[in-house]
């Protein structure tokens, strides 16, 4: 045994090659893979991993690697959307607490992410803390590699600790502690605390010290468990109560304070480091009080970052080489001490540079002390009700208990709405050969290499203690138990079988067995040959099926030209000879529109009788008007309907009142300047909308331009009146330019002879517009108005830019500023349920086919612009 573990420094210097190896195996073709990541741009973390790219690319010239960054908010939405339309990158990188969605999904039946179980040998797996590599798993699946952690912890400026003559924090500090210190170093511009009391992910340290929990054993929420009350009453207390944190601090505005020297403490993780040092701050970390009340250290959420492999992907071999040596632990090493994020890897946390470095030794006792996040459904969806009962304790509409136990009883009844997939089975013999050895009774430990390669150890014992393992092991026919990642024989067995992982099809693997018999001058020796290889072929998902697709588009195709033909040739019957052309000249249109608009709208209406949803796609089933029923019946149907008419009435009505003023005004032959004035005025029209709402989000946000020219700290987009009015002034200054141009043009085309006989009558300028204007620009005014109402009706930018539908304040309904189109895409992509969603749909439109309908009958549209 003393032989094999000095073998073991040997093994893991091989290991650091073995990606290298297996891949050369398929140099001779040229490779493309594709990944995308989450590092913010031009940051130190995207730079090292494009430096660890780069290697990778020098070691394996015939792979090309496509990369591609992706917001770290979006980038599970984003891939969701992309691998179930068959577009998914080859390798993503994604957080554990939300793989527990993700693995649920199905797209005909597969999963979108592939099960790294066949493809890792155990040695490879060995690398990891054990902890971290169970949190990238999802039910038995493997879904990717551990390559950093994240948690909490205590950051403060020591410069202004220094200012005040005040000791720095320490492991020993208690809450109330903190507290005292902060009230200290509240003063003028400085606050003793920057935390977003409103984020559910800074609140879970606290539960977790007052003695509460997420979930219990058995994975149910607890949301309101003992002391989880106690919790939120003191977190929101830092700003309610004891002032020390500055009102509507959000995880932005958080940042920009501690930057500024504004905060003297900050509750953050080692991701945001590097910009605070930058930022030239003396910065020191500690542990996160024990709270006092219970005597429990304040433990944060351990969240996990990894590399996944997309279950579509064609090219799996090498992508899992790739991601083994991003996973890799110099490459851990390297993020560790460049960017300071903590490592997975036992070799690289125990690695003397790492252990010496203040810092990150700090992180990685703070996450010695921290929970790990479940890799559940449940920790994938619990932000959502927790963020509502917080804002419902935060704005005083509820007490901290009752507000819990109504997020817990929402956690319940989403978890019980939750459809769930079966388990998707690994394909029999896919990167895997069975291996059969007889017991050799001297032997301690069995060692076997794959083509020269340290691949795994078996150990002989009575039994070891059983933890989850990857790959298959039997001796006699009964599964082995484990000790760690290494099998264990029992001493009677008289044979043992394993299957090999690791395997690359269609390759001849020599297999070789060792035995350590523990004593002489040749512990170690060789027992067992054996060459052998797979044949079993990947198991990919097939393309979607787009025949349906291709059928309908071409029988709406065949039909509007069998439509027009027919037409040309009737014109022809009766004679109408001078438009010949006409239907030619309009069918590019009516077949453009036909594809990408009438059979969007048909498919939509089709998905709205059927039960598809996440687990469901490809799969669905015909429910008839369920979906329906569940739309009408809904808790936030009326209030969201009322809403969005509020919303829509007022915008256009803003927009035609506004837009007609400013053109009649700018008609006016005795403004001066009116060239510049409209192009002033055109500006907010001009450029992208998205641009500017994000610019209006900013100015509106605590301590935004608004906050800083008022001198307040108003949190405007946090109250719902609040929210709802800005949203909708923003849509009228986005809106009020394009109606402007519009009516302008309108009004220019006006005959102005009419004008001169007006004036040579003495008619007043207000009769004038009341009687001549207002009249004459009907037929402009009513197709333009009923536009503005279906495009604000449908405005989804400002909505979902600006507020995202919040603040939500009641549990399972929209928020308040969801209009049908937002509240729409939350049931599509965050539950999932697209059956319902198409409900939604089919029930909007019918809702502006009848209001187009009604509008154009009372105001006799036709006939005003016949």
């Amino acid at each position: 045994m003393s032989m094999q573990r000095s073998l073991l420094p040997i093994c893991l210097a091989i290991l650091l090659v073995l990606p290298i190896a297996f891949v050369s195996a398929e140099d001779e073709e040229q490779v493309t893979l594709s990944v995308w990541h989450s590092f913010a741009a031009e940051s130190q973390e995207e730079a090292t991993f494009i430096d660890a790219i780069a290697v990778f690319v020098q070691n394996n010239p015939h792979i090309e690697i496509e990369v591609t960054g992706i917001p770290f908010a979006d980038i599970d939405r984003q891939y969701e959307i992309a691998a179930q339309a068959g577009q998914a990158p080859d390798i993503v990188r994604l957080s554990s607490d939300q793989l527990g969605k993700i693995g649920e999904i199905r797209v005909n039946g597969y999963p979108l992410l592939e099960d790294l179980r066949p493809h890792l040998t155990p040695n490879e797996r060995s690398i990891f803390d054990e902890q971290a590599l169970q949190s990238m798993r999802y039910g038995d699946a493997l879904y990717g590699l551990p390559a950093s952690q994240d948690c909490l912890s205590l950051l403060y400026n020591k410069a202004i600790f220094d200012a005040e003559g005040m000791d720095y924090p320490n492991e020993n500090w208690t809450n109330n502690d903190l507290i005292s210190a902060a009230e200290n170093l509240t003063q003028g511009d400085v606050y003793g605390l920057a935390i977003p009391v409103k984020s559910a992910y800074w609140w879970f340290p606290f539960q977790t010290g007052f003695g509460g929990q997420l979930f219990d054993s058995n994975g149910q929420p607890t949301l309101d468990s003992n002391g989880s009350a106690e919790a939120l009453e003191w977190y929101l207390s830092l700003e309610q109560e004891h002032e020390i944190v500055r009102t509507g601090t959000v995880g932005e505005t958080m940042k920009s304070q501690f930057i500024q020297s504004q905060a003297a403490m900050i509750v953050d993780g080692p991701w945001n480091w590097a910009t605070y040092e930058a930022g030239r701050l003396d910065v020191g970390q500690t542990l996160l009080p024990t709270i006092e009340e219970t005597g429990l250290r304040a433990s944060p959420l351990v969240l996990y970052k990894g590399w996944s492999i997309s279950k579509e992907s064609q090219e799996k071999i090498s992508a899992t080489a790739l991601i083994l040596h991003l996973s890799s632990s110099d490459v851990q090493k390297s993020f560790a001490l460049e960017t300071m994020t903590m490592p997975t890897s036992v070799e690289t946390v125990l690695d003397s540079e790492v252990q010496a470095d203040p810092v990150l030794s700090g992180f990685l006792a703070q996450a010695g002390v921290a929970t790990p996040a479940p890799t559940t459904r449940a920790m994938s969806i619990v932000y959502g009700p927790l963020g509502t009962a917080i804002e419902q304790v935060h704005v005083g509409d509820s007490d901290a208990q009752t507000a819990l136990n109504g997020a817990n009883s929402e956690m319940v009844s989403l978890l019980s709405e939750q459809s769930t997939a079966e388990p998707f089975p690994l394909t029999p013999g896919y990167r895997t050969i069975s291996l059969t050895v007889p017991v050799n009774s001297s032997a301690m430990s069995y060692e076997i290499y794959v083509d020269n390669l340290s691949h795994s150890t078996l150990l002989v014992g009575e039994f070891g203690s059983q933890s989850a393992g990857y790959d298959t092991c039997h001796a006699n026919g009964i599964e082995l138990l484990r000790e760690g990642h290494s099998p264990v024989i029992p001493s009677a067995a008289s044979n043992w079988t394993c299957d090999l992982t690791g395997m690359i099809p269609d390759t001849l693997h020599q297999i070789e067995v060792y035995i350590d018999t523990g004593g002489g001058m040749a512990p170690i020796l060789h027992y067992w040959n054996y060459n052998a290889t797979t044949s079993v072929a990947d198991e990919i998902p097939p393309a979607p099926d787009t025949s349906p697709i291709l059928f309908a588009i071409g029988s709406i195709v065949c039909s509007l030209i069998a439509l027009l033909a027919f037409l040309r040739w009737k014109d022809a019957k009766e004679g109408k000879h001078r438009g010949k052309l006409a239907h030619a000249y309009i069918a590019p249109a009516l077949i453009a529109l036909a594809v990408l608009t009438f059979y969007p709208v048909i498919y939509g209406i089709w998905l709205s009788f059927t039960d598809a949803n996440q687990t469901q796609l490809g799969d669905e089933s015909w429910v008839g008007l369920e979906n329906f029923v569940a739309v009408l019946t809904s808790a936030g149907f009326v209030r969201v309907t009322l809403f969005t008419l509020i919303w829509t009435i007022t915008n256009v009505a803003a927009h035609v009142g506004l837009g007609l003023a400013l053109a009649l005004v700018l008609n006016n032959p005795h403004v001066r300047g009116r060239t510049a004035y409209r192009t002033a005025l055109l500006l907010p029209w001009a450029i992208p909308s998205y641009i500017s709402v994000l610019v209006w989000k900013g100015m509106l946000q605590p301590e935004g331009l608004v906050d800083s020219i008022l001198g307040t700290e108003f949190e405007m987009l946090a109250d719902p009146s609040g929210a709802k009015t800005l949203v909708i002034l923003v849509n009228i200054w986005l809106g009020v330019p394009f109606m402007m141009m519009s009516l302008s043009g309108a009004i220019q085309a006006l005959p102005q002879d009419m004008y001169e006989a007006a004036e040579v009558d003495g008619i007043s300028t207000w009769n004038q517009f009341k009687h001549l204007t207002l009249p004459n620009l009907k037929s402009a005014l009513i197709p333009l108005s009923l536009l503005g109402f279906i495009w604000t009706f449908n405005m989804f930018n400002v909505i979902y830019l600006m507020t995202d539908g919040g603040p939500n304040l009641r549990f399972g309904e929209p928020g308040e500023t969801d209009i049908l189109i937002t509240y729409v895409y939350d049931v599509a992509f965050r539950d999932g349920a697209y059956g319902v969603a198409a409900a939604w749909s089919v029930v909007i439109f019918l809702m502006l086919v009848a209001f187009s309908w009604v509008y154009m009958k009372r105001t006799n549209a036709t006939e005003a612009s016949a």
